[in-house]
C-alpha cells in the first residue's frame, strides 16, 4: 500500500514539474508525463520538443518552426510542392534573444541559417536554440 502511495506522489510531482521546450532529457517521459512532448535524443544531452506544431500552438518558451526538405536541384518550387506537398516538418523549439537564453552547448541561431522558418503569426522571438556546432 505504501509503495502505491509513494508511486502516485512521484507521478503527481512529475506532472507538476513539466520540462520546458529545449531542456535536456533522456526519455520522452522527462519532457512530459502527459505524452505531448518528445525527447530528441539525436541532439546533445537530448532536447525536449513538440513534433508537428501549428502556428501559435507552442508553449510560451517556444516557437513553431518548419523545416522544408529541399527540392531536387533544378526543380521549381511550385512544381516541387505539387510533387511532394508534405515536405515540411514542424517542431516547437525554444526561442531566444541571445546565446545566454540557451543552455550550455546550444547557440541562439536564426532559423533561416538552417533552411527553416518560424511559422507563428505572432512569434515571441525570431531565433531558436540549437546545438552549437
Amino acid at each position: 500500500m505504501r509503495r502505491t502511495a509513494y508511486a502516485t506522489a512521484l507521478l503527481l510531482l512529475a506532472g507538476a514539474c513539466q520540462a520546458e521546450i529545449g531542456d535536456e532529457c533522456d526519455y520522452d517521459i522527462e519532457c512530459s508525463s502527459a505524452g505531448d512532448r518528445n525527447c530528441d535524443r539525436g541532439q546533445p544531452d537530448g532536447y525536449c520538443l513538440i513534433i508537428g506544431c501549428d502556428p501559435d500552438s507552442c508553449p510560451e518558451e517556444a516557437v513553431c518552426v518548419e523545416f522544408l526538405t529541399p527540392c531536387p536541384e533544378g526543380t521549381e518550387e511550385d512544381l516541387c510542392r505539387q510533387i511532394e506537398p508534405n515536405r515540411g516538418r514542424s517542431y516547437c523549439l525554444k526561442h531566444c534573444g541571445s546565446g545566454e537564453d540557451c543552455r550550455s552547448g546550444y547557440a541562439c541561431t536564426d532559423p533561416y541559417d538552417l533552411y527553416a522558418t518560424i511559422i507563428d503569426l505572432a512569434p515571441e522571438g525570431s531565433r531558436i536554440c540549437v546545438p552549437d556546432v
